[in-house]
């Protein structure tokens, strides 16, 4: 790792700098800026137009059926702080995230499926789960298909829009002083003395104490810039977006092949393929086609729908199989929020209270995250 000796003049000076407008950058910058610590954001589009305006903004930390219990226990922390964050992002921004707390229906056609899932859930901690029987699943759905016998209810499960999402974050943490620099690209990082002092962007150079690289996919090229090999790949994913008009939709639809989340307007977001290393963002006629009929069969009225659009982003997944939020080994003051892959939206306030925390100092054991920087540290080191 080279070091570069600091820009004579700087266009702005922040405490803490945080590269990306992502709902993980602009969570960051929100916590950070609640602080009272000056902050810049850096986003080289505008905030949510990368892989979180890809999203279709589910909180679903118990219907993801995590396997690794650290990162469990944080994303249940993450979506139970919802409520109260959102109240304070719209009051701050005057943004709706169209929160909606309906909760999330996990539907099966045989009881030896129901029993899986059900045995899964009671195995978790906190998973506030009730049983649906077909009479249940009727009358709470009447949409659903005739061979849906049950149900898995988790009255805890929520969701947003994550556009809105995204730019409340940022028009909170501008409402908290912070300074957001939209269509500003990151080039490098600029270090002296081992520590970093600032940021080179495409349009001049920004100085800072500390920097938070939360740039999703363009992370990795950053990171390694400074010796630090953490390797993102994308994983392609498909939406579509169809009115519902006389059938709407109360319940999110989290099955094992398809989800269908209702939104405003009684549009129904139907979602994901999953398509790891391809760098496009072209919807296919065969991903389109496959998420209309795997829809289809659990929600019949999709056949009668009427087509809005259709959509698709890179989430930025990690080889590691685990976000990395921490500090960044070798370079003082250089910190890291990285490779998300699905859950972005879900993980973002716990992402952004843990940042701001290590800023002023808390480890990551303190934190309950131990596994997120630390154990990846000691791998690399072995």
């Amino acid at each position: 790792m080279s070091e570069t000796h600091t820009e004579t003049k700087a266009i702005a000076h922040a405490e803490c700098l945080v590269i990306g407008g992502g709902v993980i950058g602009s969570s960051i910058a929100y916590h950070v800026a609640k602080e009272g610590r000056s902050t810049i954001m850096l986003e080289r589009w505008i905030p949510g137009e990368g892989a979180s305006g890809a999203a279709v903004g589910m909180l679903a930390a118990e219907s993801e059926e995590f396997t690794d219990h650290e990162l469990a226990r944080f994303a249940r922390a993450s979506r139970d702080a919802f409520p109260e964050l959102v109240s304070d992002l719209e009051r701050l921004s005057g943004i709706s995230v169209q929160f909606r707390t309906e909760g999330f229906v996990t539907p099966f056609r045989s009881e030896a499926e129901g029993q899986k899932r059900w045995n899964a859930a009671k195995m978790r901690e906190d998973d506030c789960h009730v049983w649906w029987d077909a009479r249940e699943v009727a009358r709470r759905i009447p949409g659903l298909a005739d061979q849906v016998i049950g149900a898995i209810y988790r009255s805890k499960e929520t969701q947003v829009a994550p556009v809105q999402l995204c730019r409340a974050y940022a028009g909170a943490a501008a409402v908290l002083g912070a300074t957001i620099w939209s269509g500003t690209q990151a080039k490098e990082l600029v270090i002296q003395g081992g520590r970093v002092c600032g940021v080179r962007t495409d349009i001049g150079f920004f100085s800072c104490d500390q920097v938070v690289i939360a740039a999703g996919l363009d992370s990795s090229k950053l990171l390694g810039q400074i010796g630090f090999d953490y390797p993102l790949y994308p994983v392609k994913g498909e939406a579509v977006a169809v009115s519902l008009k006389d059938h709407p939709l109360d319940y999110t639809i989290y099955a094992d092949d398809v989800y269908l989340v209702p939104k405003q307007n009684n549009e129904l977001w139907i979602g994901a393929t999953s398509l790891p290393h391809q760098y496009d963002k072209e919807v296919t006629a065969g991903g389109l086609k496959g998420l209309l009929e795997r829809a289809s069969v659990w929600l019949p009225c999709v056949h009668e729908a009427a087509f809005i659009r259709a959509w698709a982003g890179l989430r930025p997944q990690a080889a590691a199989e685990r976000p990395f939020i921490g500090p960044v080994p070798g370079v003082e003051g250089a910190y890291a929020a990285v490779g998300h892959y699905r859950n972005g939206v879900l993980l973002s306030d716990a992402t952004g209270r843990a940042m701001a925390a290590m800023l002023k100092g808390a480890d990551a054991a303190e934190l309950g995250i131990s596994k997120f920087p630390s154990e990846l540290l000691k791998e690399e080191s072995l």
